[in-house]
């Protein structure tokens, strides 16, 4: 991308950055986001752009504003042309690209899902276009043992065989060790950092992968500002703004950015859906998200199921449910009849009534993805409660959980003696001579 500013980024720049370089900095405040977001929409009801306030001068373009801002301030941050100057010089130095909201390579998803929250301007480093793929997000705790670095790392090697970006937010122990698998298994990953990009781009570790466009580094605040909390927790919005979903590794609970932003994201936001490791012993902070509606992560181990999940739930007869899944153990309460739906099975064998609670709203991510996994895993060959136990990954418990509803949805039918499951409407005529002994 070319280190160019379009007029309009100029614009923005001189109204909202502090323009830091090296000890110099501004001695006027700049716009805060509330601030800047009415100017542009009373620039926006008149048909005028941001270069407008340079074209014509400040005082003349907003003689009827009635914003409450201080003319003589715009006037003042508009003058910083100098300034600007040396802060661009400084970013080509080091290849950091700016690209406002106003210009065409300004990332599409983040103007849909943020909306008047969507920073002014970006600054960043290597291929922008990576911004626009989506992908996984995976996040969490600062420090972590080794166990789980290299489970993280392991994450970002799937992500980079199923050809899918990875999104993180550049901290040290999870958001690295996912960055770092993906990378070095030849993946692409955008780094969204709250601080210090500067810093980023001149690391010996980023070089080579900036150059050859598998990293994107990003981030909304000036490229010398330093570490500030608020600016961490905003960050968070992009990160899950940029991907397809997101999976938590770590979390303390009630606590920390990595509980604070995949609680907003699940309260809140809901861009994309949230998940949480589950493949060894309970974390309470993970607990803590379960139940506030995190999907327990089901451990793709291929490639293509991990493209399926990050496709998202597909479409049942034009209509989504939304199937509730229980944490392990837990067993489900009877609810009043009129919340149930009774669902028959479509087998040559009867199977007894299974009650399922539903309820309007968009497809559980998860238990369609099972779904989708188990048809294509038992199409050939039918597979019993322990193989299914061991594939997914999950324990017997689970895996019963999930096999008694596909055989009272018509995914799947049990085979008797020994019990198996396989895929409704096989062709195998080995199978079909299954079912007539059932008969």
């Amino acid at each position: 991308m070319s280190t160019e500013l379009s007029l309009n980024a100029q614009a923005m720049l001189l109204l909202t950055a502090p323009l830091i370089v090296g000890r110099s900095k501004s001695s006027v405040s700049p716009l805060t986001a509330r601030e800047y977001n009415g100017l542009e929409q009373w620039l926006r009801e008149r048909q005028r752009d941001p270069t407008d306030l340079l074209n014509t001068g400040a005082k003349m373009a907003l003689e009827d504003c009635r914003l409450g801002l201080d003319h003589e301030r715009i006037e003042r941050l508009l003058g910083r042309g100098f300034l600007l100057s040396q802060a661009v010089d400084r970013w080509r130095t080091r290849a950091i690209w700016v690209v406002s909201r106003a210009d065409t390579d300004y990332p599409r998803c983040l103007k849909k899902r943020l909306g008047e929250h969507t920073p002014p301007v970006l600054y960043g480093c290597g291929d922008v276009t990576l911004l626009e793929t989506g992908g996984l997000a995976v996040v969490g705790s600062r420090n972590v043992d080794d166990r789980l670095i290299e489970y993280t790392k392991g994450v970002g090697r799937l992500t980079a065989e199923a050809r899918c970006t990875l999104v993180s937010g550049c901290a040290r122990g999870v958001d690295l060790a996912a960055m770092r698998g993906a990378l070095e298994a030849g993946g692409r990953v955008v780094g969204v950092l709250a601080d210090g990009l500067e810093k980023a781009v001149m690391h010996r570790e980023h070089r080579e992968t900036l150059m050859d466009g598998r990293l994107t580094l990003l981030c909304p605040y000036d490229p010398a500002a330093g570490f500030h909390v608020g600016r961490a927790m905003e960050r968070n919005k992009l990160i899950y703004a940029l991907s397809d979903a997101a999976l938590v590794v770590s979390s303390d609970y009630e606590k920390g950015g990595t509980w604070t932003g995949a609680v907003e994201q699940l309260d809140k936001l809901k861009f994309v859906p949230v998940y949480v490791r589950t493949n060894d012993e309970r974390n309470k902070g993970l607990d803590g998200l379960r139940k506030r509606g995190a999907q327990p992560w089901p451990n793709p181990r291929a490639p293509e199921v991990l493209e399926d999940i990050l496709k998202g739930p597909p479409l049942v007869e034009g209509i989504t449910l939304k199937q509730e899944i229980l944490p392990l153990g837990v067993q489900e309460e009877r609810m009043p009849s009129e919340h149930y739906r009774q669902v028959e099975a479509t087998t040559s064998e009867a199977v007894p009534e299974i009650h399922v609670k539903v309820t309007p709203g968009p497809a559980d991510e998860l238990f369609d993805k099972v779904g989708d996994i188990l048809k294509r895993a038992c199409m050939d060959v039918p597979k019993t409660e322990a193989e299914v136990a061991e594939a997914l990954d999950v324990s017997r418990h689970q895996a019963r959980d999930w096999l008694k509803r596909l055989v009272a949805g018509g995914v799947l039918e049990k085979l008797p003696r020994p019990v198996r499951y396989r895929a409704v409407g096989s062709a195998n005529p080995l199978f079909n001579q299954a079912a007539l002994e059932k008969r």
